[in-house]
């Protein structure tokens, strides 16, 4: 058994330590069994969450036998894990009988490209219209935009489901939302690269962005599916996006004039498959003009 300990502080800068630990350089499992153990941890954001969700679903889905442990006491980050309703779905049922979700979270997912549509009405625009305090019909770009995603999800992932979650920082910054969805997969570049060979990581992740391009991988991708997301979330409504695959990372933002800025670097670690973080500012969020629905009283 393969016994390996969830990182004292597990976020997007160090999922390298886990990831690195129970998957090989040829994308295979170390071991077939292994053993999650959580006792040093004492901080998760939500990019931890999604990828260390996504990460067991991985190994779940290639016949490991998963198993968690850590300590018997509840510490502030296993409460957080608890709240978001992790222990709830791998071990069936709540490390502590007074788990409840969080007014400022919307739990752990694991969405198929089939039930994404169902996910997106259901669970993700009524958060994300409680914490921006809109109508729900006012979030039709914001919803073209999550649907991009998993149309991603299914023509690059290999399972073709992904890991979501979202939170507002009250504390550390009450005008953030945070949504991360994780999955693992050939990844953006891979598939770029079918038809652009020369292109490295953090090259195709441009390329990628930008409008018209695509790799065509189904005759349903035609290739505006992440400028779409870019031109919503970044250029309407002020947001952020970060996407990472395989050693590329891309930063996309708006700057002081108004203008897309599009940052790309390698990174010395890899990510197996895509990972991305959304953020929404509600401060700069536009609420998009719904028509009213008029009534009559019929006597």
């Amino acid at each position: 058994m393969l016994k390996v300990y969830i990182p004292k502080k597990f976020k997007k800068t160090t999922m390298h330590l886990l990831i690195d630990e129970v998957i090989d350089s040829d994308m295979m499992p170390k071991s077939k069994e292994i053993r999650f153990d959580f006792s040093r941890l004492s901080f998760i954001e939500p990019s931890g969450v999604t990828i260390l969700s996504n990460l067991l679903e991985w190994l779940m889905i290639r016949g490991v036998n998963v198993s968690l442990t850590g300590p018997k006491e509840m510490t502030t980050a296993l409460k957080f894990l608890d709240d978001s309703m992790f222990f709830k779905h791998y071990l069936k049922t709540t490390f502590s009988d007074h788990a409840a979700i969080r007014p400022t979270t919307s739990p752990l997912n694991i969405v198929s490209y089939d039930e994404s549509f169902s996910y997106l009405d259901k669970t993700l625009l009524p958060y994300l219209s409680n914490m921006l305090s809109v109508n729900v019909k006012a979030l039709g770009d914001i919803k073209t935009s999550f649907g991009e995603i998993f149309n991603n999800i299914r023509d690059h992932a290999n399972e073709k489901c992904g890991c979501i979650f979202a939170q507002r920082y009250p504390q550390r910054d009450p005008d953030e939302i945070v949504i991360s969805v994780s999955d693992f997969g050939v990844g953006i570049p891979e598939t770029i690269r079918r038809v652009h060979p020369s292109l490295d990581d953090s090259e195709a992740l441009v390329h990628a962005i930008v409008e018209g391009v695509s790799s065509k991988s189904t005759p349903r991708n035609r290739g505006a599916g992440l400028r779409t997301l870019v031109h919503n979330v970044v250029l309407n409504n002020g947001g952020r996006i970060e996407i990472r695959s395989f050693y590329g990372i891309l930063n996309i933002s708006r700057n002081t004039s108004g203008d897309l800025e599009v940052n790309s670097l390698r990174s010395v670690n890899r990510y197996p498959g895509t990972f991305m973080e959304i953020t929404l500012d509600t401060n700069k969020f536009v609420r998009e003009d719904v028509e009213e629905e008029e009534f009559e009283w019929d006597f």
